[in-house]
């Protein structure tokens, strides 16, 4: 190109094609040059000589995230509402594990029986209950989300049940419990692992005939409710503690949904990430933004305790944070990696070098020459243990973007 180089034609040409993945292939290896394709909109910055396979490799990351951008635009720009995308259209993921457990979700959604979620906070688990509700027979009905962990055991039976006017001191009117509230639709009782032992029975007995009686009124009523609950504790340990009762656990568990934390779910990421940033520069009146590639990588090497909530605020912070249309590692805050450290489950030493690999070679920007120098292999023993994280399913994705 006589009359300009390749950044100035991305300056030229990336405005007028916001559409199109820009992949800049040049013999500069300068950071300076790859911080300003990627501000011009380029969506990855390799340097010649390019593995063939690194090359192919970027070239269907980019076209995926393409398509990815075109699938979340289109569903915020259509105003069509969730079920446009089906039940389970609020929880983005990209994850086979997960969209293989929606298959069965959907089938167990279609029955009358209680579901039973299991996940850390923040995996997003009353979308889940909400999908189901839509997916079930109850869709029509309404949507009763309780926190089990906020209901003082005093009012427990006057929160679920209901109360007449007099039935005690300050019930001044009648009131209606969460259970006649949700009648014909769904009760999600999140948390449900937080309930006291001894409040566990009273449960118990209106899961089993849908009848209960109003506080100060003799009258049964009969109502038909589909129970979800969910649950961050593990409900079958907690029984062999003696802190949740097993009876009350066969009710709520017909079906069980364990949903994956955020850590094994590392190629939804940058799509969970890419969505919160257009929500937020939506809320806060910014042109269109996006994450670079490597921020998109430094979120990967993240454990997120707080799994998809902790994630949405750190990218809300970055928008916040960033000057331009572009959200950069520098915006997404510091980390303390050791205290980062502490929040991972025990792991063997092969798991802990496997965990090293991958941060050296995130860190390194995916520089093959320079992670050997640093971890003190040969480039043929870097490809080798790299062909064997390829072959893990916790590794794969993350790899493959290096």
């Amino acid at each position: 190109m006589p009359d300009m180089d390749g950044l100035q034609l991305l300056e030229a040409a990336a405005p007028s094609n916001p559409q199109t993945e820009f992949i800049m292939l040049t013999a500069v290896d300068d950071t300076g040059q790859a911080v300003r394709a990627t501000k011009l909109g380029a969506y990855d910055y390799l340097v010649k000589p390019v593995d063939n396979d690194r090359l192919i490799l970027t070239i269907e990351r980019a076209y995926e995230r393409k398509g990815l951008k075109a699938g979340i635009g289109a569903a915020m720009e259509s105003g069509d509402g969730d079920e446009s995308r089906g039940p389970f259209g609020d929880f983005i993921t990209q994850s086979p594990r997960v969209r293989e457990l929606f298959q069965y979700i959907a089938v167990m959604a279609k029955s009358d029986h209680p579901i039973l979620i299991y996940g850390e906070s923040g995996t997003g688990k009353e979308l889940i209950a909400r999908g189901i509700h839509r997916a079930s027979r109850y869709a029509a009905g309404p949507f009763v989300p309780v926190n089990m962990s906020s209901i003082p055991e005093t009012l427990f039976e006057s929160h679920f049940f209901g109360h007449t006017r007099g039935a005690f001191t300050g019930a001044n009117t009648d009131y209606i419990g969460y259970f006649e509230q949700a009648n014909g639709g769904t009760l999600f009782l999140d948390e449900v692992g937080d309930l006291p032992l001894h409040l566990q029975p009273k449960l118990l007995r209106v899961l089993e005939d849908k009848t209960f009686n109003r506080l100060g009124d003799n009258r049964s009523l009969y109502v038909d409710v589909r129970i979800v609950s969910a649950s961050n504790k593990n409900l079958d340990r907690e029984c062999r503690e003696n802190r949740f009762r097993s009876d009350l656990l066969y009710r709520l568990k017909s079906a069980f949904i364990p949903l994956p934390p955020l850590r094994d779910r590392l190629s939804d990421i940058p799509l969970l990430a890419e969505h919160f940033i257009s929500e937020a520069a939506r809320r806060m009146g910014r042109p269109k933004m996006r994450l670079s590639p490597e921020a998109a990588r430094e979120l990967q090497m993240r454990t997120f305790p707080g799994n998809v909530r902790e994630l949405a605020q750190v990218i809300t912070n970055a928008v916040i944070i960033a000057k331009g249309d572009i959200v950069l590692p520098e915006h997404l805050g510091g980390i303390d990696r050791e205290s980062d450290a502490h929040t991972r489950n025990p792991c063997s030493l092969k798991e802990n070098e496997e965990a090293h690999i991958v941060y050296v070679l995130g860190q390194t920007g995916g520089d093959r020459g320079e992670a050997c120098r640093i971890l003190g292999l040969s480039l043929r023993q870097l490809q080798r243990k790299l062909a064997q994280l390829r072959n893990h399913p916790k590794w794969r994705d993350l790899v493959d973007d290096m």
